[in-house]
């Protein structure tokens, strides 16, 4: 699972904070609809470790571990969705070639990278959680969670 490592590499051409210099409102609101969907799957992320807290038995971490699943395919979805919504977008298009945009990106990345930091360490105990149990739904989940982890990889290739 090199979540963190593939995230990372995919945000790096992507999304970009930019609200310190004078953008063009399209440029903006690309930003921040490419945004959006990072801030549920960290949101997500949070909530499963809280979670992972209380798992009492196999048929919670099935529970908790599916709710998850469900998240991060939504969070591919959404930014599957933004990245065909701007394909070819001449304000994208604007971004690459913007020196601020590329001294902004270098200061979003590492703040993004602190947060997959941190969300990897959930995820390592996702992992372990599952490692403890044996039954055929564990399976399911953990089964699903690597096919979870593989579409959110796929993003950047």
């Amino acid at each position: 699972m090199k979540l963190k490592s593939g995230i990372v590499i995919g945000l790096v051409f992507v999304l970009v904070q930019l609200s310190a210099f004078a953008l063009q409102p399209e440029q903006q609101a690309i930003i921040d609809k490419y945004k959006e969907p990072f801030v549920y799957y960290l949101a997500a992320v949070q909530e499963l470790g809280a979670s992972l807290d209380k798992i009492n038995s196999d048929s919670d971490l099935v529970k908790v571990s599916d709710k998850f699943c469900d998240e991060a395919n939504k969070f591919v979805d959404d930014f599957n969705a933004n990245r065909e919504w701007f394909a070819g977008s001449d304000a994208v298009k604007s971004m690459d070639n913007d020196p601020d945009a590329k001294k902004v990106l270098q200061d979003y990345m590492e703040s993004l990278k602190d947060k997959f930091t941190s969300a990897q360490d959930t995820l390592n105990k996702l992992v372990a959680e599952l490692n403890k149990y044996k039954s055929s739904e564990v399976d399911r989940v953990r089964n699903r969670l690597a096919a979870t982890f593989q579409r959110i990889q796929i993003l950047y290739m």
